[in-house]
């Protein structure tokens, strides 16, 4: 592996990908058997002497080197739920461009799961592959990480509290009276054969609003050093162990169901859904 200087940082310097391998091998994001990685790439201003693929491409190189043996990262869609069908093949991952440049490898693997599919490289095919009608329930990828063994996760480049959607699969685990399991039908294309079929997620009933406490859950796994927060550049790399994780934001949202939506929430548990591009649940 070459070194190459992917961004610069606001203070001038730059980051390069072999910067980036040491960050995450100090985090410890090699010491796993099955890692779940979350990208923002905000670490500075992109290199304009790279193409767009080649920095892409520098980046997967560095996630391969550590020779983790199985990589998964989400790819979802919420397609059923924005009224389009799912192609596996040709509907784009609204999860940043490097998961759609892993998710477009000839080694991955895709899930049919027109909510929230993920893209898997690596040896544990059955969390891809072997997934069942409920996004974030009973046999869902998040289920089936929950039941393995020596599972991290992963945020290169964006912040624990902003985009992990494991808390919820959490929610759906301890039945939070905020939300409710809605189905959504649609058509399905594969390589092979279309389809219709039915898919259920766990949403918010429509008058409550997500609060912000998902950043306070975030510096109590740092403070505790539970999870791992290293700078690098002008954002961060962390990483948190799979039971730890579950466990603490178990115990605070037992203690205080209502602690992660905003207080000022109509609990009126109406199930109108209205939703206009939705990303993120």
């Amino acid at each position: 592996m070459n070194k190459i200087e992917l961004f610069k940082e606001s203070n001038g310097n730059w980051i390069t990908n072999f910067d980036i391998l040491k960050i995450l091998e100090q985090s410890g994001a090699h010491d796993c058997k099955i890692l779940y990685m979350h990208t923002g790439l905000s670490f500075g201003t992109p290199n304009p002497a790279l193409k767009k693929s080649e920095m892409l491409l520098a980046l997967y190189e560095v996630i391969c080197a550590l020779k983790v043996p199985t990589l998964i990262v989400p790819t979802y869609t919420f397609s059923f739920c924005n009224g389009l069908p799912f192609d596996i093949v040709h509907s784009k991952s609204k999860m940043g461009v490097l998961n759609e440049f892993i998710r477009n490898q000839p080694t991955a693997i895709r899930s049919i799961e027109p909510l929230m599919s993920v893209a898997l490289i690596g040896e544990d095919q059955d969390l891809a592959t072997g997934i069942g009608h409920i996004s974030i329930g009973e046999n869902s990828t998040f289920d089936k990480l929950h039941y393995r063994n020596d599972v991290k996760f992963l945020f290169l480049g964006t912040r624990l509290g902003a985009c992990f959607t494991y808390m919820h699969y959490i929610e759906a685990f301890v039945k939070s009276h905020y939300r409710y399991n809605r189905e959504f039908t649609g058509k399905i294309i594969t390589k092979d054969n279309e389809y219709e079929d039915t898919y259920t997620l766990f949403v918010r009933y429509k008058n409550v609003k997500p609060g912000n406490a998902s950043f306070d859950y975030e510096d109590i796994l740092v403070n505790k050093g539970i999870a791992k927060k290293m700078t690098c550049g002008d954002s961060f790399i962390t990483t948190v162990d799979e039971p730890r994780a579950f466990e603490v934001y178990h115990d605070m949202i037992c203690k205080e169901p209502d602690l992660f939506i905003d207080k000022s929430s109509i609990h009126d548990y109406d199930k109108t859904f209205i939703v206009k591009d939705m990303i993120a649940l």
